[in-house]
Parts: structure tokens; sequence; C-alpha cells
């Protein structure tokens, strides 16, 4: 969840700096950027592909007015199919796709919708302070990052909830992602948590922090945006790339290897950006 504009790019890399003075910080080269697409958005927030090839983001569109908020499909070239295709939502934040289900946390709860109809089928109220965003293992368990608590919340397949790995555990908990029986958590850090021994290890350097969008490369490689800043493609510490740029300013990104874009919503800016990504094996 991010309420920044692009202006705060240059400060935001000064501030990671300033904090972690003793690491180094790769330089930001610029973004190749493929595309913008403006004009249906509002506070979009996450951008989720789907397995039609299209694109699902939410907007956001005024947390404090209740169902102001809705989704929009894109195409892979910026074109909005669908301005509206589920609407009246209240705060709607973090999506995932599982089972032709979408995940969307919305407002302390999870709504779910069948796809490709879009009809709503379920909701689960969650126990949580401020919900942001949602990952679904391969067993059906939803978690949830809480903001306000620093936490996972599961939701077990039975429907019965706990905390996840320890209360507190993750500070300012935002983003998430799974990938091989591992939960990625982002936030002040990146976590990676063992979904069978819930064991939690940290992933990349201190001044990889206040991490929204996670997502994976077909190779491996590890995508993370910074709240309001940029993209950073990481398999090592000393295989790193950064790619930024006036226009990029990042919300809970999504990640398309089919296209290789990375689609970067800009929450007030309301626009998606797509991000052309190359190798980073043959990144110099």
């Amino acid at each position: 969840m991010t309420r920044h504009s692009q202006s705060w790019f240059p400060a935001l890399l000064a501030t990671l700096f300033l904090v972690h003075g003793c690491a180094v910080m790769p330089d930001v080269e610029p973004a190749n950027v493929a595309w913008v697409s403006s004009g249906d958005f509002c506070e979009p927030e996450t951008v989720l592909p789907l397995p039609d090839k299209t694109f699902l983001v939410s907007n956001v569109c005024d947390f404090r007015q209740e169902g102001s908020g809705y989704l929009s499909v894109m195409d892979a070239e910026g074109h909005v199919l669908k301005p509206r295709a589920v609407d009246h939502l209240d705060s709607p934040l973090g999506m995932a796709f599982f089972e032709d289900r979408i995940y969307v946390v919305d407002a302390n709860r999870v709504r779910l919708f069948a796809w490709p109809d879009y009809a709503p089928v379920d909701v689960i109220n969650l126990d949580t302070r401020v919900a942001n965003d949602v990952a679904v293992a391969g067993d059906g368990s939803v978690f949830v990052s809480d903001s306000a608590r620093h936490q996972v919340v599961r939701v077990s397949p039975e429907g019965e909830q706990s905390v996840f790995a320890g209360e507190g555990r993750f500070e300012n908990a935002n983003g998430m992602a799974i990938r091989d029986n591992t939960l990625y958590v982002g936030g002040a850090r990146v976590w990676a948590v063992d979904l069978s021994s819930e064991k939690v290890t940290t992933v990349g350097p201190a001044w990889m922090g206040d991490i929204d969008g996670i997502e994976f490369e077909s190779d491996g490689t590890l995508q993370v945006t910074i709240v309001g800043g940029p993209l950073i493609r990481y398999r090592g510490r000393r295989d790193v790339q950064i790619l930024g740029g006036d226009r990029v300013s990042s919300t809970n990104h999504g990640y398309s290897p089919e296209f290789g874009l990375a689609l970067i919503p800009t929450g007030y800016d309301n626009t998606v950006i797509a991000l052309k990504i190359d190798d980073l094996k043959n990144h110099k």
C-alpha cells in the first residue's frame, strides 16, 4: 500500500544512503519504458497478470470513501479493455490468482471472484488491522500481510486464522509472493519464510528495504519495488540491477514473463508503466 508520487524518488534514494550509509547501493539505471497507460485509473495499487495474458489493476480511488474502488483489465500494449470489470469495492489493494479465482484484499477482508467472468464467489473476513497484500499457497492456504501489526495472517483451507511465523516478525509487512514452498514478505526488509517449518531468513542487503511489490522472473531472479521508487532485480549481492527514472514511482508491481514486462502502478500519478526487462545474465 503506497501513497507516494514520482517526486519522492530522489529523496527516497538519498534517505536509503543515509540510513544504511555503510551499504553500497548500485547506481540507478534508466528504465526501458515500453509504454505508459493512463486515463482509466484512480490511485492504482496492484497489477496482477492473468492466464489469458491480460492484466488486472486494482484502483483504490479514495480509501476514505466506501464503494469507490474498482478493478480494471488491460492488455499487454497498455490498452484498457474493461475499465471497471469489478466495481463498488472499498479499498482494493493486493491481489492473487489461484485455481480460476481472483483474491482481492479489500478493507480487512479478502474478496474472491470467479475468473474470467468476475462473479463474486466468497468473502473472507480477516482479523487484521491493515490488511495489505495476499498470496495463496498450493494447498489453498491464504496469506495476508497486516502492515499495522507487522505480521502475516494465515487462513487455512478450512477457514481457520492464525498468525504465521510469529507476531510482529515483519516490520511494515507489505507485498508478498510464494515460490518453491517459500513465502516472501516485503516491508522494512525482504524475508523468506519456509511454509513448512516457518523458519524466517532475510534476503538481500540492508539498503533493500521499504519493499512493496515482489515478483520472480523465470530464472529465479527476484524483482522488488521500493515504495515510491525504483524496480530492483536481485540475484545476489554482486548481481543487482536497479531501474528507475522520472516517471517510475512504484506501488505493488506485476511481472509478465511472456512479454518480459514489469507492470508498475504509480499510485497518485494514476498511470501504469510497463518496463521492458532484459536478461540479467547479460547485464554489465
